[in-house]
C-alpha cells in the first residue's frame, strides 16, 4: 500500500503498538508491558459467521540479541540478524508467545522524500490486515510528526 508520508512517519506510527487499534478495526486493544516494552498484550474482536469472536495473545517484538555463540559463526550471525532484527524505518516483526498463535512482518520501502510503500506480511490475518492498511494510510497522512 502506497502511503503519502515519509517512511519515518509511517514507521513511527506503526511502531506505536498501542495506536494500532486506530486503523486495525479488528484489534480492540494493545497494551505494551511497562516492565518489558518489547512485549505487548493484544485483543482481537471480530464478527464472523454471525458470531462475535474474541482472541488475545502476548506478542514479542523481535530484536537482535547477540550472544557469544551467535558471534562464533558469521553465517549464523547473519541468519539470526536477518530474521530477528528490526530495522529502523524498514522492518518491524513479531511473534506470539502465548494465546492466539501468530507472527508477522511489516516492511517499509521509501518511494521518495514524502511517500513510502508499506507491506504487511501476516499469514493468519492477511486479508484483514490488507484492508486495514487503507485506514493506516489515512491516519498516517494526518500525522504531523516525522
Amino acid at each position: 500500500m502506497q502511503v503519502e508520508v515519509p517512511v519515518s512517519v509511517a514507521y513511527g506510527l506503526y511502531s506505536d503498538r498501542e495506536s494500532i487499534p486506530r486503523w486495525m478495526i479488528f484489534i480492540s486493544s494493545v497494551k505494551v508491558l511497562k516492565e518489558k516494552p518489547d512485549l505487548s498484550r493484544w485483543t482481537l474482536k471480530y464478527k464472523a459467521f454471525g458470531q462475535n469472536l474474541e482472541y488475545s495473545w502476548l506478542a514479542k517484538n523481535l530484536q537482535a540479541s547477540i550472544t557469544s555463540k551467535c558471534c562464533e559463526s558469521r553465517e549464523l550471525y547473519k541468519l539470526f540478524c536477518d530474521l530477528s532484527m528490526p530495522l529502523p524505518n524498514q522492518k518491524i516483526h513479531w511473534i506470539s508467545l502465548e494465546g492466539l498463535p501468530n507472527k508477522g512482518t511489516v516492511r517499509f520501502f521509501p518511494l521518495g522524500p514524502s511517500s513510502c510503500d508499506v507491506e504487511a506480511l501476516q499469514p493468519l490475518m492477511q486479508g484483514l490486515i490488507k484492508s486495514s492498511l487503507e485506514q493506516f494510510a489515512e491516519i498516517a497522512k494526518s500525522t504531523k510528526t516525522a
